[in-house]
């Protein structure tokens, strides 16, 4: 008797090249070939709704580790 039947689909979502860049007040959110440009209060407004939605699919993934993540802009203490 054959073993059990998989069916693979191939990825919903392809890797995409992301670009986040500021120049004064504009941030430029860059994904693939699509460019969003927003003021930065919008942009803050975004990275807040994103990271409250990211954090309840994590824990309704049952992830509840503690890892954190760093973003920073190192420059030079001259």
């Amino acid at each position: 008797m054959p073993g059990p039947l998989i069916v693979s689909r191939p990825p919903l979502l392809k890797p995409e090249n992301v670009v986040v860049a500021d120049n004064g007040e504009i941030v430029t959110f860059t994904v693939g070939n699509s460019t969003l440009t927003l003021h930065y209060e919008s942009a803050l407004q975004i990275s807040q709704l994103l990271r409250v939605h990211a954090k309840r699919a994590k824990r309704r993934a049952g992830d509840m580790s503690r890892h954190w993540s760093v973003v920073g802009t190192l420059e030079s203490s001259k």
